[in-house]
């Protein structure tokens, strides 16, 4: 870049970075002669010093006076305590002056750095202006341009910022002497490495003959924070001097990439170089720490920090909460907290309570937050979370209104946290609330936001409103697209899924692992089997995806809902891995099916040593014994239950009406409108019975009368939450219903019957899928 001698580098002044800057302006101020009046500590007492210059005309009659002012004006600005009017003032100064001179442009330009005005191009608009005018930049001048370039690039990176700050590095290359080079190429550097342009940096770094520690640090800690950790760290050890910044900056960025051991590991290194941490580098180690839970390398970086009596920052405060809260001991994270982070600034309150938090101590947490004086959009966040992850989505509901309340403004995480709860309970009013929210702009919408959007009216069942998000989304990644196929998956609609699929690929996305899930999903709910074969060896041969146990318990569900079962039992035998409890269960709910008793025993025995304890295996055992009548073999599967405690769990069905969720069990007599919901269900045996519908009585085991397994079979939970539905939804509003187990036989069938008679759209969310019960038909078609 600068060809200089390394003997005219040596006469230089080796500087600390402290006392570059006051250096920089004792250089500078060598322009002018010394002010005749004491300097302005703030922009306010500068306006004063304005104020009585033009009021006594020395403004006006002694040029030197507005130099003057301008120079402690610049000084004055701060990016802590600057407003941009501010910056507009010292600029509006500028412009006013007849003849500027490069020290006075050198000036500006250093005003907007401190101002850190850079993002507006104010520094690009004075260099134009300093060209047009003939005047000559020298070394301050592009040492101020770079630094405020680097500026723009911490804002943000793209092509628009990169390519001015190019250019400028192409100027300074033409009219700069060697001698200029120690002024100008690290402010260079750190420009490159802000940008994220890691060759440009490397470039300026090598073109240094003769490098200062200064630049090594810079150089080595951009390359770290552009994630070329590999490259940074070959870096660092060819550094003639390594000190404390270059370690922290490498040790910060392994954390922060989730490399937590080679973090450290570098902190080790660091040790045995003769480096003494300091508070910033504790604070890189204890992350790393609080990712590996060492709570004992944690605990002995506590005990340095008290050792070496380090400031205890509020970041370090922080950090040291963090750890031992990630660590699983929440008894420190409190004593270090009730020690020194009960003051006003929310971010040691913030780590407690979401500590507490992810131990699911929410309540903790909660008088934790009712005791804080001030609270931001974080500890909002982790109070929410706390609440999603406990299953409480009222009270996460409840806190976000009162977010709003206090004018905080909900961020992305907020909303997202938010709407996949609300997706995972399927709760359709609160979804809708927060779309709202969406629509009104309260947050920025991005791809994020409206794929969890799509995911909720996905799982509440929502095609239609699900369909119309995905359409307006602006972006669309893999992700969406997989969300959009797998939500037509589960909700019946296959067909659907694969259209979906083929116009992803139309659109030039390569779908992944994840995406063929979906897929796959889709054949299998809708016995798409031809489908399914062909994308299976699609993924294996044209993407080279190695299939998970996922895609084979998808595949081996197809072939036996499909009655190839003893296709799919190849498939679990030649298979890479072990079967799990899904594959087995589905080759149990395909022997049911189909009638295959010795198979049925076999996937069993495989359940139960992998979940002994679920009761699921034992009741689908049971009831294809007594399809096939085994009497015997039922009831030596009942004793079996008896004697290791197993339970039947209690089947419940579910529905929302006016933000209020009634539960139905079987035979429920608890509902204060249970004389109207009797009543309702009557109603419905007798349309039903008159329509020739005929309840499949079959299914029950107790030995009873035909007429009393009628009206158990009635009983059901899912029908008495359709005719609550019936009796309180108005009747052009679809019903939902929530079911925690399988939609049995002959609900299915009663319910699509009662879809036709009452002209009712039927949305039932079963544990597996969606069945859409519309005019007499389930979107499943009978396959499920």
């Amino acid at each position: 870049m600068f060809q200089t001698s390394p003997k005219a580098l040596s006469a230089l002044p080796r500087l600390s970075p402290a006392n570059r800057d006051s250096s920089l302006l004792q250089q500078l101020g060598r322009a002018m002669r010394p002010s005749p009046w004491p300097a302005p500590r703030s922009v306010r007492q500068a306006a004063e010093l304005h104020a009585h210059l033009t009021t006594s005309g020395r403004l006006l009659h002694d040029p030197s006076s507005a130099a003057h002012l301008l120079n402690a004006l610049a000084t004055c600005l701060s990016p802590a305590s600057s407003s941009p009017r501010h910056l507009c003032y010292a600029l509006d100064l500028f412009a006013r002056m007849p003849r500027p001179t490069t020290f006075l442009f050198d000036t500006a330009l250093r005003a907007c750095f401190r101002a850190r005005a850079a993002a507006d191009g104010e520094h690009l608009l004075l260099y134009r202006r300093m060209r047009r005018g003939g005047v000559r930049a020298d070394a301050f001048t592009f040492h101020f341009l770079f630094k405020c370039g680097a500026g723009a690039g911490a804002r943000g990176r793209d092509r628009d910022r990169a390519l001015p700050c190019r250019m400028l590095h192409a100027a300074c290359l033409r009219t700069m002497l060697p001698a200029a080079a120690p002024l100008v190429a690290n402010p260079l550097i750190h420009m490159y490495a802000e940008l994220g342009l890691a060759d440009d940096a490397r470039r300026a770094f090598d073109e240094i003959p003769v490098k200062d520690g200064v630049a090594w640090t810079m150089v080595i800690g951009g390359l770290a924070k552009m994630g070329l950790l590999d490259e940074a760290r070959k870096l660092l050890a060819q550094a003639p001097e390594r000190n404390v910044i270059s370690w922290t900056s490498l040790i910060a960025a392994y954390s922060r990439a989730g490399r937590a051991a080679e973090a450290v590991h570098c902190f080790n290194s660091m040790l045995s170089d003769g480096i003494a941490p300091d508070e910033v580098t504790v604070i890189g180690v204890l992350s790393a720490c609080a990712q590996l839970k060492d709570l004992e390398f944690g605990s002995s970086l506590h005990l340095l920090v008290r050792e070496k009596k380090m400031l205890m920052s509020d970041n370090l405060v922080v950090a040291l909460i963090d750890m031992y809260a990630k660590c699983g001991d929440i008894a420190h994270a409190q004593e270090v907290f009730d020690a020194m982070g009960r003051g006003q600034k929310p971010q040691p309150w913030n780590a407690i309570i979401d500590g507490y938090c992810k131990i699911g101590h929410v309540d903790v947490a909660r008088s934790l937050f009712d005791q804080m004086e001030v609270r931001d959009v974080i500890t909002f966040n982790s109070m929410i979370t706390g609440y999603i992850h406990s299953g409480r989505l009222r009270d996460a509901l409840l806190l976000f209104m009162q977010m709003r309340r206090h004018n905080l403004r909900a961020d992305n995480f907020t909303i997202v946290s938010l709407l996949t709860a609300c997706a995972s309970l399927g709760a359709l009013p609160q979804g809708r609330a927060l779309h709202a929210c969406i629509e009104q702009r309260l947050v920025e919408e991005d791809i994020y936001l409206g794929t969890a959007l799509l995911d909720m009216y996905m799982k509440c069942g929502r095609v239609d409103e699900a369909t119309i998000v995905f359409q307006r989304m602006d972006d669309r990644d893999v992700r969406s697209w997989t969300v959009m196929i797998a939500g037509l998956a589960f909700n019946g609609m296959g067909k659907a899924a694969l259209e979906h699929f083929c116009w992803m690929k139309l659109d030039g996305f390569q779908p992944n692992s994840v995406t063929y899930i979906a897929v796959l999903t889709a054949c299998s709910h809708s016995c798409l089997l031809n489908e399914g074969r062909l994308y299976f060896d699609e993924m294996r041969f044209l993407y080279k995806i190695h299939p998970q146990v996922e895609h084979y318990g998808c595949m081996i569900d197809l072939l036996g809902r499909s009655g190839l079962l003893d296709e799919a039992m190849d498939l679990v035998r030649t298979m890479p891995m072990q079967p799990n409890a899904v594959i087995w269960g589905s080759i149990l709910s395909a022997c049911r099916v189909h009638k295959d008793i010795d198979l049925a025993r076999n996937a069993a025995e495989h359940l139960l040593k992998l979940e002994p304890d679920e009761d699921a295996v034992y009741v689908q055992l049971y009831n294809i014994y007594i399809d096939s009548r085994k009497w015997e073999d039922a009831s030596r599967i009942r004793r079996l239950m008896e004697e290791r405690g197993v339970k039947k769990t209690a089947g419940y069905s579910s529905i929302t009406v006016a933000g209020q969720v009634h539960k139905f069990v079987v035979n429920d007599q608890s509902h204060p409108w249970t004389s109207e919901i009797i009543a309702m269900l009557e109603e419905i045996a007798r349309r039903l019975k008159s329509a020739g519908y005929s309840p499949i009585t079959s299914k029950i085991t107790v030995d009873v009368d035909e007429e009393e397994k009628e009206h158990a079979l009635l009983a059901h939970s899912e029908k008495m939450a359709i005719a609550f539905g019936l009796i309180s939804l108005a009747p052009n509003l679809p019903i939902h219903i929530m079911k925690n187990l399988r939609v049995c036989e002959d609900c299915h069938s009663a319910i699509k019957l009662i879809s036709k008679l009452w002209n009712r759209e039927i949305i039932v969310r079963d544990r597996s899928r969606f069945h859409h019960f519309r005019d007499g038909v389930c979107s499943c078609n009978d396959f499920w």
